[in-house]
C-alpha cells in the first residue's frame, strides 16, 4: 500500500513590538532585527501584532528592511502587503504603494467621546494622546516628534498616558465596558479599543486566511511581554513570554505558555531559537 506524503507544517510568528521585538526604552530593533530578517528570508511569515498604529508599523518595517502583514491598534485592523492575496473577502481600504487595511474596530471619534465622558464622570484627566501636543507626547514617551505624530494618528483606538492606581484603571475599564469598549494595559500605557477587538481575534482571522490559501498546514507562534498580549498568547499554538525590563514576567495563566529568560528582544531571540531552532 503506497504511503501518503506527510503534509508540510509551516510556522507563522506573531510578535508584539514594544518590549518584545524592539527595546522597551529605546524602541530600537537592533538586537532582534537580524534574526527577524533571517526569518522572512527563509519564508517564515513574521506578523507584527501591536497597539501601534499602521503608520508606526510601516515605519518600523522600513527601518528593519521588511514588508510583512501586521495587526494594528491591538487587533482593530489587519494590514496586508500588496504581494499577499489574503482576506480579499473582507472590507478594506487601500494604502497606496503598500497594500490594504482590513478594518475591524470602531472609529476613534466614538472612543474619544467615551473617554471625555469618563473623565467627567470620574473627575480624572486620563491624558489621551489626542489631547496632548506632539512635544508633550515626545517628552512622555521618548519618541521624536515625527514618531509622536505617527503614534497620535490613530484610527480605532486611544492611548491614555495618566499614571493611576490599578484599582482606578479597573473601574475605568468597567465603565468603558458599558459602551462596548475596553481599556488594556500595554508595556507602558493603557489603550482603549472596541471590546470586540483584540490581538487574538485578529490573529485567528489571519491564521484562517493563511490556512484557506491551500499552501499547507500552518501553526502559530506568538511572542509577547505584557497584559495586552494575553489574547494573542492564549490563541497561539505556542506562546512565549519574555521578561520585562525588571527581569520579571507578567502573570498569565495560559496552558503551555513558555517563560523565556531574556528581557525584551533578547528574550525574543531565545524564543525563536526554541520554537524554530533559528539563531542570528
Amino acid at each position: 500500500m503506497p504511503q501518503s506524503t506527510p503534509t508540510l507544517v509551516k510556522t507563522i510568528v506573531f510578535t508584539d513590538l514594544d518590549g518584545t521585538l524592539i527595546d522597551f526604552e529605546t524602541y530600537s530593533p537592533k538586537v532582534a532585527g537580524p534574526l527577524a530578517r533571517k526569518l522572512v528570508r527563509r519564508k517564515t511569515p513574521l506578523v507584527y501584532c501591536s497597539s501601534k498604529t499602521l503608520e508606526e508599523q510601516l515605519h518600523l518595517m522600513k527601518e528593519m528592511g521588511l514588508s510583512t502583514p501586521c495587526i494594528v491598534e491591538n487587533g482593530c485592523g489587519i494590514f496586508v502587503p500588496e504581494k499577499l492575496d489574503l482576506l480579499s473577502d473582507q472590507p478594506s481600504k487601500a494604502i497606496p504603494g503598500f497594500g490594504k487595511l482590513v478594518k475591524l474596530g470602531v472609529s476613534n471619534l466614538k472612543i474619544q467621546k467615551a473617554i471625555a465622558k469618563l473623565s467627567l464622570d470620574m473627575g480624572i484627566d486620563f491624558r489621551p494622546y489626542s489631547k496632548l501636543t506632539l512635544l508633550k507626547i515626545s517628552k512622555t514617551t521618548g519618541l521624536s516628534e515625527a514618531a509622536a505624530q505617527r503614534a497620535q494618528n490613530r484610527e480605532f483606538s486611544e492611548t491614555l498616558t495618566a499614571s493611576l492606581d490599578d484599582e482606578v484603571w479597573k473601574e475605568a475599564n468597567t465603565r468603558l465596558n458599558e459602551d462596548d469598549l475596553q481599556c488594556l494595559c500595554g508595556g507602558r500605557f493603557y489603550t482603549v479599543t472596541s471590546k470586540k477587538c483584540n490581538k487574538g481575534t485578529a490573529m485567528k482571522m489571519l491564521m484562517d486566511a493563511y490556512r484557506s490559501s491551500g499552501s499547507g498546514n500552518w501553526k502559530s507562534i506568538a511572542i509577547g511581554d505584557s497584559a495586552n498580549d494575553y489574547d494573542m498568547l492564549q490563541s497561539a499554538d505556542q506562546g512565549y513570554l519574555v521578561q520585562k525590563p525588571d527581569g520579571s514576567w507578567n502573570e498569565m495563566d495560559i496552558p503551555r505558555l513558555k517563560q523565556i529568560s531574556g528581557v525584551g528582544p533578547h528574550g525574543w531571540v531565545e524564543a525563536i531559537r526554541d520554537a524554530i531552532g533559528l539563531v542570528p
